[in-house]
Order: structure tokens, then C-alpha cells, then sequence
């Protein structure tokens, strides 16, 4: 099969790998399109401690049945498939409470098995036991259901700070994750959301997904606390602030502008070399505020994601700006690295 092997940091190769063979307990899918992620992006520049080279990269992905082991019921040659990447142990305390995200034995495709970027991809038959593969319906193409993992970590996020009807929400970062955390927010019945970014030129992205109210240009704009008093209620400012993006100063900033009373989520990780974050901790104690993250996601809540995307709720196709072949992964990294793209897909059928 043709696989695109991730061989160092910054090298990718296309190579020609053996299909996979089909063990009792596993399950064997076509490629049909797969996902450039953000994680991709860092791993294919900086590596992960994770994960041992050589090795196939890509945990966003959909497909076709084409195999099954003798263990395996819960699909059938033919089938038309989205897996999460994440595979929880479903036994351990995490799990038996419903946080499989937080799973104490996780295993992901893509890092602790090879993962989708190639033409064949070999599936644990544990997916089906914990409840991580959803069937696609004829009528949804295999490029909108592939993005169900994005959709389902903004989710997650949404569901910790229990975004609901009526609320105002600023969103710091334009990517794939804060549109899809403006375009949920909206479908939870935010009456507000305001996409803060520093480039012109994510924000315009981004505004053709309608995932906002407001798009502030962060680089020229102005005051950002100013802006959002200006457009929220009574001039108290957002009750909840999303940051999703993975600088220090995101965090500083969304302590600073949130109403008193909200909630600041902390969505993404930070610099490994810097993590800590400068906040003003009697900003948080005298104005009574929430400071939390989310982290992953859950089977129910892919479910749940696959199905918005299913039902239109989240209009996947807005997100998609690139359609690759295979062999052109590469130019796929580099048009995320300057910023030009939102989701990049590779089309198995190209």
C-alpha cells in the first residue's frame, strides 16, 4: 500500500508499505480522506515523545470496511466508517465514571498504532467495544465525516463550561478549533460570540464559516476589553472566554476581560519550555472567576459531533479550504505552516 511515513521531524516520505494483515480481533479500512491536524502539524515539526519512528501519522480519518477478523461484529465489509482516534481501556476509575478522555491506559491511533495518512488503516476491535466508530450515512461524504475528532474536542470544550442560550462568548484564536467553538456555541443558543485573532487574514477565513458575530483584529484593532464592553451586555463583557490558541498571553488576556462571575477555558496546551501562565490571581479571587480546561473527548460525545456534522448542524464543508492527493501531504504542512489553510484533507480518490 502507498503510505506517506513519517521518517524525523520535518521529513515525510511516500513509500510503498505492506497492507496490514487482519487479525481476529481487528478491523481493516480503505482511506478514503483523512485529516491535516494541528497535533500533525507540531509532531511533523517538533516529533512526539510518544512515538517511535518510522511510522504513519493521520488520527482524522473515514473510510471503508474491507476486512474483518473472525472476533468482530460490530461492523461488516462494506460499511461506511469515522473512528476516534483515542481509545479508552473502559475499565479503569476515569472510564467507569464516564471520563474516558482522562483514560489511564488511552492508546491513539496515529501515535500508539500507524495511523490514516496511508491507503489502508488497521483498526482495534476495542473501538467497538467502547463505543468510538460511527457509521456514515450514504449521503454524508467521507471529507466532512473525517472531521469529526476536531468537532468533537471543540465540543467537549463547549460542554465544560456549559455553554448555553443566552450567553456571550469570546473566542481567542481563528483556527479550524476556535471556529468550530464559535460554530458550536452558536448552535447552543450563544446569544454573542466575538472571534479575537492577530491575523486579517484568519479572521476573513473564518468569516466565511459564520461562526461569529464579531471578528476582532487583534494586530489593529485596538482595545480588546474596550471592544467587548462596547458589544456585550450592560458593558460587563463576555461570560465566558475560549482560549484556543496555545500562547501564555491569551491567558493573561482572557482573565483580564472576562465578566465577573464567568468562566475562562483553557483549551489548548502551552510551550512546553514556558507553560506557566502570568494571570493575576486577585483578578480571579475578587471577581469570582472560573479558570478551567478540557481536554480530549469522550465515545458519547464523538457520537454526538459525528451527528451535528450529519445533521448540518456544523457545516463541515466551510471548513475545508484544501482537497491533496497523498503524495502531496508536504505542501499540506506548509499550507498550514503559513496560515493559508483551515482543514487541508487528502483525497484518496485524487
Amino acid at each position: 500500500m502507498k503510505a506517506a511515513v513519517f521518517n524525523k521531524v520535518g521529513n515525510i516520505t511516500i513509500e510503498e508499505w505492506e497492507k496490514p494483515a487482519v487479525g481476529p480481533d481487528e478491523y481493516l479500512l480503505k482511506v478514503r480522506a483523512a485529516a491535516l491536524c494541528g497535533s500533525d502539524l507540531r509532531t511533523y515539526e517538533h516529533g512526539h515523545p510518544k512515538i517511535s519512528k518510522p511510522t504513519v501519522l493521520g488520527h482524522e480519518f473515514a473510510g471503508d470496511v474491507v476486512a474483518v477478523g473472525a472476533n468482530i461484529t460490530g461492523v461488516k465489509v462494506g460499511d461506511r466508517v469515522s473512528v476516534h482516534p483515542g481509545i479508552p481501556c473502559g475499565h479503569c476509575w476515569y472510564c467507569e465514571r464516564g471520563w474516558q478522555n482522562l483514560c489511564e491506559d488511552r492508546k491513539n491511533l496515529g501515535i500508539h498504532y500507524p495511523g490514516a495518512f496511508a491507503e489502508y488503516i488497521l483498526i482495534p476491535g476495542k473501538t467497538l467495544e467502547v463505543g468510538t466508530c460511527v457509521k456514515i450515512p450514504d449521503s454524508i461524504s467521507y471529507e466532512v465525516a473525517a472531521l469529526g475528532d476536531p468537532v468533537v474536542s471543540a465540543l467537549n470544550g463547549q460542554e465544560v463550561i456549559d455553554a448555553r442560550l443566552g450567553d456571550e462568548i469570546l473566542i481567542l484564536g481563528a483556527g479550524p478549533i476556535g471556529i468550530l467553538h464559535g460554530l458550536i456555541a452558536k448552535a447552543k443558543g450563544a446569544s454573542k460570540v466575538i472571534l479575537a485573532n492577530r491575523s486579517g487574514k484568519r479572521l476573513k477565513m473564518a468569516e466565511k464559516t459564520g461562526c461569529a458575530d464579531y471578528y476582532f483584529d487583534l494586530s489593529k484593532d485596538g482595545d480588546l476589553k474596550a471592544f467587548v464592553g462596547s458589544v456585550t451586555s450592560m458593558g460587563r463583557g463576555p461570560n465566558k472566554v475560549v482560549v484556543a490558541n496555545t500562547a501564555v498571553a491569551s491567558a493573561r488576556q482572557a482573565v483580564e476581560v472576562v465578566a465577573k462571575g464567568g468562566t475562562v477555558l483553557l483549551f489548548a496546551g502551552f510551550p512546553k519550555d514556558a507553560p506557566q501562565l502570568d494571570v493575576d490571581g486577585n483578578l480571579i479571587h475578587y471577581r469570582q472567576l472560573t479558570v478551567t480546561s478540557s481536554y480530549g473527548s469522550t465515545p458519547r460525545q464523538f457520537h454526538l459531533a459525528e451527528q451535528m456534522l450529519f445533521d448540518g448542524k456544523i457545516d463541515g464543508e466551510a471548513l475545508i479550504t484544501h482537497r491533496l492527493p497523498l503524495e502531496e501531504i508536504n505542501e499540506g504542512f506548509k499550507l498550514m505552516q503559513t496560515s493559508d489553510a483551515l482543514k487541508v484533507i487528502i483525497d484518496f480518490d485524487k
